[in-house]
C-alpha cells in the first residue's frame, strides 16, 4: 500500500541524512528545473552500495517513497519529491575501464564527463548525453539519444549490466550474471525497478570525428528539413544528424540577441570518419538554398561539450513526439513553430535516429520508439515566472500541432515533464512491453516505492 503522508520533522532521519532543518537542505534540494520545488523528507547523501541500502531500507522501517538522484538534470524534477527520503548518488562517480574487453563500469551518479574522461584515453566511448554535465543513471535508463547512436545503439543499448539496490533493500544483478529480464527493463523502462548504484557499458573505438552544421535563413526552413530528412533516410550510420532552431550567426564572434538579428535554422552534424568522407556524406545539403557549412575536426569530447551546459535554475517545459517520418506535416508545425518562438531561451530540437539505433540490442530492450525516424521536441526553456503560461502553451500547441506524424502518441521520455499522462507512458512502450515491464515492476517494488519517475504501476 502506498502512503503519500509527508512525514513530520520530529520522525527520525537516517545517519548523515539532510533534513528541513538542516543549513544545506535548500541547496541539496534544488532542481534544476526552475518551475519544480519540492521538500523532501530527507537527502540522504551515498557514497557506496552500503549507503545506499542503508537509505532504502530506513525508507522502508520510515514508511516514506524513495526518489533517486543522480545528475539530478531531470526536467520533470523527478530527483527530488514532496515528502520522500532521497537517495543522492553524486558521491559515487568513479569509472573503471577494461579496455581489452571494451567495457566500462560507471558509478550510478557519475557524469557524462566522468564516464568519457575515463574511456576516451584509451580509444574508447559509448553513446553518451549531449551535455557532458548530466548524469549516466536517467539518460541510460530513459534510452539516450547521442551522436554515436548510428554506429552503437541507444545508450540503453550499450549497457550489458548493472548493481541495483531493490525497494526490499537487496543486491542484485541484472544481466547475464543475473537477471537478464532485469537488464531487459532497464534498456528503456526508467527508474522504476531500484536504485542503480553501477552501470556497465559495452565500448565502442573511436577515431575522426568531425563537427558541424549547415545554416540556412528561417525562410528557407521547410525546405531545409525536407533535405535533411531525405539525407537521413539514407544516411550512414556513421552520420549524425540533428535539425533545430531558430537560431542566430556570430558577428565578429559575437552572438547578437535573437530578437534583433536574422534568424537560422541549423542542421548539425557529428561525423565518424574523415574530412572528405563527411563532406562527402552531407553534399545534399549544401544545395539548400541560402546554406552555408561549417565543420572541423574534434575529439569525442570536444564533441560532447558542443552544445555548452544548461545552469539549474532555468525554468522548463519540454514536450514532443517520435514520428514515423519527418513528413510535410511535422515540418510545417515545426517551422511555425519556430517563426512564433515565445522569446527566452527556447528551441526547437529535432533528432535523426538511423543506423543501430533503430535496431533492438542482442537481449532486447524496454525501449519502445524503435520505428521512430526522428525525436520531434519543443523545448521551452526562460526564466521569468511571468513567461509560465506563455511558454508551456507554446511547447503543448507544438506537440499537439505534430501529434499528426507521431509513431505512437507518445515522446521521449528523458524531455517529458511531469505532467507526462499514463496514455503517453503507455503508448511509449505499447501493451505487450508494458505487461512486461508490470510484471517486473510486481517483483521487484509491488509497492510502487519507487514512484517518482514516468510511473511503471504495477497493477
Amino acid at each position: 500500500m502506498q502512503s503519500d503522508t509527508t512525514p513530520t520533522r520530529s520522525m527520525p532521519l537516517p545517519v548523515g541524512a539532510i533534513g528541513p532543518d538542516h543549513a544545506a537542505y535548500d541547496d541539496h534540494r534544488r532542481s534544476f528545473n526552475g518551475t519544480v520545488d519540492r521538500r523532501p523528507a530527507a537527502i540522504v547523501p551515498c557514497s557506496s552500495t552500503a549507503d545506499v541500502v542503508a537509505a532504502v531500507r530506513a525508507a522502508g522501517d520510515l514508511g516514506l517513497p524513495i526518489a533517486v538522484r543522480g545528475g539530478g538534470h531531470s526536467v520533470a524534477g523527478h530527483s527530488v519529491a514532496d515528502g520522500a527520503l532521497v537517495v543522492d548518488l553524486r558521491g559515487i562517480r568513479s569509472v573503471s575501464v577494461d579496455p581489452e574487453a571494451r567495457l566500462a563500469r560507471a558509478g550510478g551518479g557519475a557524469l557524462w564527463e566522468d564516464l568519457d574522461g575515463a574511456t576516451v584515453p584509451h580509444g574508447l566511448a559509448t553513446t553518451g548525453g549531449t551535455f557532458v554535465d548530466t548524469g549516466i543513471g536517467g539518460l541510460t535508463l530513459t534510452g539516450g539519444i547521442g551522436y554515436l547512436m548510428g554506429t552503437g545503439g541507444l545508450t540503453c543499448d550499450t549497457l550489458v549490466g548493472a548493481e541495483v539496490v531493490t525497494a526490499a533493500g537487496e543486491v542484485v544483478r541484472a544481466g547475464p550474471d543475473g537477471d537478464p529480464e532485469l537488464l531487459w527493463a532497464l534498456r528503456g523502462g526508467g527508474g522504476n525497478f531500484g536504485v542503480v548504484t553501477e552501470f556497465v557499458y559495452a565500448l565502442q573505438t573511436i577515431g575522426p570525428l568531425q563537427s558541424g552544421a549547415v545554416s540556412v535563413p528561417l525562410e528557407h526552413a521547410r525546405v531545409a528539413l525536407a533535405g535533411a530528412a531525405d539525407l537521413a533516410r539514407t544516411a550512414p550510420p556513421e552520420l549524425c544528424l540533428f535539425a533545430g532552431g531558430p537560431s542566430v550567426a556570430e558577428i565578429d564572434g559575437v552572438v547578437p540577441d535573437r530578437a534583433n538579428a536574422p534568424l537560422l535554422a541549423r542542421i548539425s552534424i557529428a561525423y565518424q570518419g574523415s574530412a572528405a568522407e563527411a563532406e562527402a556524406a552531407v553534399a545534399p545539403l549544401l544545395a539548400l538554398p541560402g546554406a552555408t557549412l561549417a565543420m572541423a575536426e574534434v575529439t569525442y569530447p570536444e564533441l560532447q561539450a558542443r552544445a555548452g551546459t544548461l545552469p539549474f535554475g532555468l525554468r522548463h517545459y519540454w514536450k514532443g513526439h517520435f514520428v514515423r517520418e519527418l513528413d510535410a506535416a511535422a515540418i510545417d508545425a515545426v517551422v511555425s513553430a519556430m517563426e512564433t518562438i515565445p522569446g527566452g531561451h527556447s528551441f526547437l530540437l529535432l533528432e535523426a535516429i538511423t543506423g543501430r539505433a533503430r535496431t533492438e540490442p542482442e537481449g532486447g530492450a524496454a525501449f519502445g520508439q524503435r520505428a521512430a525516424t526522428w525525436n520531434v521536441s519543443a523545448l521551452a526553456i526562460w526564466e521569468d515566472p511571468a513567461d509560465d503560461d506563455r511558454q508551456r502553451d507554446w511547447a503543448r500547441a507544438t506537440a499537439d500541432a505534430v501529434a499528426g506524424s507521431s509513431l505512437t502518441g507518445a515522446g521521449y521520455g528523458n524531455y517529458a515533464t511531469d505532467d507526462e499522462s499514463a496514455e503517453r507512458i503507455l503508448a511509449g512502450f505499447g501493451p505487450e512491453r508494458m505487461a512486461r515491464l508490470r510484471a517486473l515492476k510486481r517483483r521487484y517494488d509491488p509497492d510502487n516505492v519507487f514512484r517518482f519517475n514516468h510511473n511503471i504501476p504495477p497493477d
